[in-house]
């Protein structure tokens, strides 16, 4: 599950260089799905063709049903908007309402967003965006990042809205000026535990 941003300046500027970075995507045989992040929007027709190219769905204010190992599971891929989150946060929402007893798992680049997701509509939302604050005290085991400090985004780990769960990962990357200051970057592995008689809708 990707959750946008997957150009660079470099990918900009290199030819093939992002084929390169997705194509270990291709052995996952069309078991990933993204959504957009804002840095895709500046070249959104290259971004679609080579996520395609190795098989990833990239989900545009949609979702999908999935068959997975414990049954279907739906996946919806929220687009990047620099306004109007909370209307465009509850469209999605009414277009692909949730399904009883389907687990349901949101792609939310921007982690300002999530407030503005209906109470009840994610039971877990997946986001990036922010690096996880760049700069900050994480890797001494604190919380505190200069994105905490300068504003409420959530910026990294777990977060909860009513009954919404939302896990920020801090990426692996950055865009332009390599700034990373104790906050190490992270590929996420999460395991997911469904509680008995909990279903979505």
């Amino acid at each position: 599950l990707l959750t946008g941003d997957y150009l660079t300046m470099e990918s900009q500027g290199t030819p093939g260089c992002l084929a390169e970075a997705l194509a270990p995507l291709a052995a996952l045989e069309g078991r990933v799905f993204a959504c957009r992040g804002n840095h895709d929007l500046e070249a959104p027709e290259m971004v679609a063709r080579e996520l395609a190219a190795v098989g990833v769905r990239l989900l545009i204010d949609e979702a999908e049903v999935v068959d997975t190992a414990i049954g279907p599971v739906q996946i919806v891929g929220m687009d990047f908007r620099w306004r109007d989150r909370e209307g465009h946060a509850q469209a999605v929402a009414r277009r692909w309402p949730p399904i009883a007893g389907v687990p349901r798992i949101v792609l939310l680049h921007d982690p300002g967003a999530f407030a503005h997701l209906p109470d009840g509509s994610a039971d877990l939302v997946l986001a990036g965006h922010t690096h996880g604050g760049q700069v900050g005290l994480v890797s001494l085991g604190l919380r505190w990042t200069a994105v905490s400090l300068l504003s409420k985004i959530p910026d990294h780990g777990f977060w909860a809205h009513g009954r919404n769960r939302m896990y920020v990962h801090r990426a692996t990357g950055h865009y332009g000026f390599p700034l990373r200051v104790g906050v190490p970057g992270e590929e996420g592995v999460l395991q997911v535990h469904l509680g008995m008689g909990v279903t979505s809708g």
